[in-house]
Parts: C-alpha cells; structure tokens; sequence
C-alpha cells in the first residue's frame, strides 16, 4: 500500500507568479499538451496552442515554478474573476501546483472565482469542490455537458 502524498508545500518550492511573455509559447505547449492527454471525451487534438495564445491576449496568466521549470498554468479573466485554464503537467498533477495557483490568484481576486468544467472530468470536479467550489449554472458545448462553479466566499 502506497502512502499519500504529503502536500507541496513540503515536497515541492513552488513560485507562483505571472507569466512572462517569452513564457507563453511554453504555456501553451503544456495547455495543448495536457489538454489534449486529460480530456479523453473530447475529440482529438481539441486543445490548440493557437487558441491558447489567442486567449491569453485578455487574460492573465500565472504560472506554478519548480528549480526553473513551469509545471502549471492558470489564466484568468481579471474583470469576472473567472478562471479560463487551470493545467498542471502529468507528473506535478496531485502535489498541490493546482491548489497553489488557486490559493494565489483567489487572494487578490476581486469577487470569488468562478470556471466552467466538463461534466465528465471527475476529478477535476473533485478537486474543485474540496476549495470550496459550488455549482452555479450548467449547460452544453458541443454535446458535452459543462458546470458552471463559484467558490465560496
């Protein structure tokens, strides 16, 4: 039997800050990358680097670090507080990258965050809904079911 994990913070020295913009390119190979790996109910190669540098344009994007090496994303519209991308590379998945970037960008946030996840993406779900997410709306992007969360205030 495995033991758990314990949490980053003492396994991992995380810096979170925003990215720089000769780090988009490299935030939008992991969004493609990992995009396309997690969310098997979507067709394939949905996720697009293109589309990630398109929307960064209005967004802003944050970045998990390790020893000089970006292992999550997050990008954010400021004006709603919504959270567009939360990606964290398969290896870092689970050691607290996703929670950090929340943890950051929720503190300096002016209303509570909110996002939209695939109905199908349990774990994400799970994850969401441990930091306080609650459903607030749904709906449907091209046969997949969405869920429209907000976290608590």
């Amino acid at each position: 039997m495995s033991a758990a994990r314990p949490p980053a913070c003492q396994t991992l020295s995380l810096t979170i800050r925003r990215a720089r913009a000769d780090e988009l390119n490299a935030c939008a190979a992991l969004y493609e990358r990992v995009g396309n790996a997690t969310f098997t109910w979507r067709p394939k190669n949905w996720f697009k680097a293109a589309d990630f540098l398109r929307f960064a344009k209005e967004e802003i994007v944050f970045v998990a670090e390790a020893n000089g090496r970006i292992l999550g994303l997050l990008s954010l519209f400021g004006p709603e507080s919504f959270v567009h991308c939360l990606y964290v590379e398969a290896e870092a998945q689970g050691l607290g990258v996703g929670s950090a970037l929340i943890a950051h960008v929720g503190r300096d946030s002016r209303h509570p965050l909110s996002l939209k996840v695939d109905e199908p993406n349990k774990r994400a779900l799970t994850f969401y809904t441990k930091l306080g997410f609650k459903q607030r709306d749904a709906g449907d992007d091209h046969g997949i079911r969405w869920l429209l969360l907000k976290q608590s205030a």
